[in-house]
């Protein structure tokens, strides 16, 4: 992602830049090195790097965009190896601990760089009914988690269920942070569909 935003052309007039801006990495970041399949794991350390190395260049910096960061979510260990063992994949490659490192690694970005956190792995843990010490759902180590499987339907993507949280969580942020850019605050760009003499013919 880093080389990606170092190619973005930077209007001056600034007529293409963003006004807001996601910041969503580490689901694939966080599965063990080493493993079979395309190279996706990223060191914890590099991972926070190149958060911060996205979040702070040059050509994300020149558009001024609001940006919010949102951590990797939790993964179900069961579903994503059933989901590996139709692929011929026979071994773990991903774990709900490793996971919870790197959202709070993302954590820790957010706040040392003052950037706003959308904490989806927290919240999806809250709707898996976990507190804080107790073993983590989605760990092999304790007995299924319906909630979370209600969540995730191969283990790391979201199910409906899912997506509606991430919604949920991100306009809850906004209104919080930039409530200026509430949907319901916003212009129409263009007319309302059913305004009669904004849309007849000069």
């Amino acid at each position: 992602m880093v080389s990606f935003v170092h190619e973005w052309d930077v209007e001056d007039d600034g007529r293409s830049s963003p006004v807001e801006q996601t910041v969503f990495f580490g689901a694939n970041d966080a599965r063990l090195p080493d493993t079979t399949g395309p190279a996706q794991s990223v060191a914890l350390e590099e991972y926070e790097k190149n958060l911060a190395a996205i979040i702070t260049h040059p050509a994300v910096k020149a558009h001024n965009p609001r940006v919010m960061l949102i951590t990797p979510p939790p993964v179900d260990e069961r579903l994503c190896e059933a989901g590996d063992l139709l692929k011929g994949i026979d071994e773990v490659r991903r774990t709900a601990e490793n996971t919870a490192s790197y959202a709070a690694a993302a954590r820790r970005v957010g706040e040392e760089l003052g950037v706003p956190v959308l904490d989806l792995w927290s919240s999806f843990m809250s709707a898996a009914g976990w507190s804080a010490g107790e073993p983590l759902p989605g760990s092999q180590v304790v007995a299924r988690n319906v909630l979370l499987n209600e969540l995730l339907h191969d283990g790391l993507h979201f199910n409906p269920k899912g997506y509606k949280i991430l919604f949920e969580e991100m306009m809850k942020l906004v209104a919080e942070t930039w409530p200026d850019q509430v949907p319901d605050m916003l212009p129409f760009v263009l007319p309302a569909w059913d305004s009669a003499t904004a849309w007849q013919d000069d």
